[in-house]
């Protein structure tokens, strides 16, 4: 009979702190910050066609004069700041899931690209990088006569 009051016990305990949680939740008694102080990286997809080299990223919410991008020795560098201009005040957060603040990437291009016609689109969120690729010469073979 004992063993039945114990185990009535520990759901009791189970209950009271699955309710102190819901509580706690819907009171909305946590404030979540929306701006963090670590940069952070957003998704990108960099494929190749025929011709190019791209590199497409999702960044929705930025201005395209808070974007910067550089092309250092192949390795290219995406980096900026959204801010969140949202005219709320900021005291109950029930999900946080976009991210503000600082972000960078960067990434080796993997092919030689002409880096004189680079161009960057930035269109409903999305940061497009278009590489035209550098058609190499094919490697010509032939003998070489040695003098003595």
């Amino acid at each position: 009979m004992l063993t039945n009051n114990i185990v009535i016990y520990k759901a009791d305990a189970r209950q009271n702190k699955i309710e102190s949680f819901l509580r706690e939740f819907l009171n909305c008694n946590k404030n979540f910050p929306t701006n963090s102080s670590t940069t952070w990286q957003p998704p990108t997809d960099i494929y190749e066609t025929e011709d190019e080299i791209v590199v497409k990223m999702s960044i929705p919410g930025t201005r395209p004069d808070d974007i910067h991008v550089v092309l250092n020795n192949e390795i290219l560098t995406v980096s900026g700041y959204i801010s969140d201009t949202s005219p709320h005040e900021r005291t109950c957060f029930y999900q946080v899931e976009i991210r503000y603040g600082h972000f960078e990437r960067s990434f080796p291009i993997p092919k030689p690209v002409n880096t004189e016609n680079i161009q960057a689109t930035y269109k409903e969120g999305f940061l497009m990088i278009v590489f035209q690729k550098v058609k190499q010469q094919e490697v010509k073979r032939f003998s070489i006569k040695i003098t003595l």
